[in-house]
């Protein structure tokens, strides 16, 4: 681990930083994993010369991802709690990387093509789960909003790169390919040098192994100066056993600390989804034809995901002056009337300007990815109690995906059938209903310890839920 020089908090910090980075990279994957049907679906239904598929098999090598990572997601979960953060990192990294390679040496071969995205989408399902897990465990209260937020903005940049290589490669996925494989072995080269979530440590009974780890994350020179810390983390660890099987686990969710987030994280992941927010960025080019935008196909993804990224980095900005509840709540309710608007431009009511739509359109791009797109990724890793924060952060990345993957293969066919109007009323009704849940029932986890958080829960302390 590298010796930063400086103040020790400053030290602590850059470390903290460092490794928050390093747990999120394979988000980058989760990215480039959605992003890909992009780059590998024109070249197998054009003309140019390679490889060629129906629209069936297209259509499965652009789901098959989503599909495996909804059955990696409640798998990962229960992993991470018997082998460690750390080992669930390093999986996840290996199997991006066997995806990656196997669809850019053997691009030639459909079979090539589905398996790696079966790896690839497990390496998604897990890394849903595990990056925001370790980093809410590893990470000081006063940074924690802040560095949770890595997940999603990993994410985004995943998107945008992708979008960046086929721009200049938009007849071969073999260069994208290329290049998401050596990011996975970046990743599985440096993963091991992370220290292992000092929380999980504890509880397994392990205390000398997570005083050393929480002693290299915060660059402290002596046991004591992080042993106040470790002694809050030990209050939650010692009167429990790590979950060994699906029944225990079972058990530990009917606590009103395990299921009323579970709940609330369930029911925030549905609307993610049914608003039409994950969709947007899949079908960007479909999505802008619908409401009656006509461009160049490939700079209106590169513009969607510039605007994905731009509403994550404003995500982390707002999130750290003014906590969870009001961006969330806010920036719900701009999504929800933008997409209103993108309803009226194709409704046979109202006809708008195409300044205006494509206004509605970015605008709606970038308030989704601050509530709907960030939040939900970057909370998971600290709304629900240790022993069953890997299961439970597992089952809400599989409903996530399973959404997706339902959204994402019904929503053409749904538009030819029905037209965009109805589609889009849809979406602007579910962003509305969802922004008003989260107004009664989320929580503000910013500036609260995990405990402090799971104590809400549990009934034992009070929380204002009004802005």
């Amino acid at each position: 681990m590298l010796i930063l020089m400086g103040s020790p908090a400053l030290r602590s910090a850059s470390i903290q930083v460092a490794v928050s980075v390093l747990a999120n990279w394979g988000m980058l994957n989760t990215g480039m994993s959605m992003a890909f049907p992009s780059a590998v679906v024109p070249p197998l239904l054009g003309s140019a010369p390679g490889l060629h598929a129906s629209v069936d098999e297209a259509s499965w090598i652009a789901s098959m991802s989503m599909m495996t990572a909804t059955f990696a997601c409640p798998v990962s979960g229960q992993l991470i709690d018997r082998i460690g953060r750390r080992k669930g990192l390093i999986l996840l990294s290996l199997l991006a990387a066997i995806g990656w390679l196997l669809m850019a040496v053997i691009s030639q071969t459909l079979y090539a093509l589905y398996a790696g995205r079966l790896f690839t989408g497990f390496a998604t399902g897990m890394a849903s789960s595990i990056s925001a897990v370790y980093t809410s465990e590893v990470t000081v209260v006063s940074l924690r909003t802040t560095l949770v937020s890595f997940s999603p903005i990993m994410l985004a940049a995943g998107v945008y790169l992708v979008y960046i290589w086929i721009l200049f490669y938009q007849n071969s996925w073999v260069e994208v390919s290329y290049f998401a494989f050596g990011l996975s072995m970046i990743s599985l080269v440096l993963t091991p040098l992370l220290p292992e979530s000092p929380m999980w440590l504890l509880s397994g009974g392990r205390a000398e192994e997570a005083l050393q780890a929480l002693q290299r994350l915060r660059g402290a020179s002596a046991p004591e100066q992080v042993k106040e810390e470790l002694d809050s983390f030990s209050g939650r660890a010692s009167d429990r056993q790590q979950t060994t099987s699906w029944l225990s686990a079972f058990h530990k969710l009917q606590r009103p600390q395990s299921y009323k987030p579970l709940l609330i994280m369930l029911t925030y992941f549905l609307f993610q989804q049914m608003s039409g927010v994950t969709l947007v960025l899949v079908y960007a080019v479909d999505f802008a034809r619908d409401a009656g935008i006509m461009a160049e196909a490939y700079y209106i993804a590169l513009a969607m995901s510039s605007a994905r990224m731009l509403g994550t980095f404003l995500a982390i900005w707002i999130c750290s002056l003014w906590g969870r509840r009001l961006p969330a709540v806010l920036s719900g309710t701009i999504m929800s009337v933008s997409m209103s608007g993108l309803a009226l431009s194709v409704s046979p009511f109202l006809s708008l300007p195409l300044w205006l739509v494509s206004a509605l359109s970015v605008t709606f791009v970038t308030s989704s990815a601050i509530g709907f797109a960030a939040l939900p990724l970057s909370m998971t890793g600290e709304v629900f109690p240790t022993d069953v924060r890997g299961v439970c952060s597992g089952l809400t990345s599989c409903l996530g995906f399973f959404a997706t993957f339902v959204v994402v293969k019904i929503y053409p066919g749904t538009v030819r059938a029905v037209g965009a109007f109805p589609v889009f009323v849809f979406f602007a009704a579910s962003g509305i209903m969802g922004t008003i849940f989260l107004y009664v029932f989320l929580p503000e986890t910013h500036g609260k310890t995990l405990l402090q958080i799971e104590n809400y829960f549990k009934g034992t302390s009070k929380q204002k839920t009004h802005i």
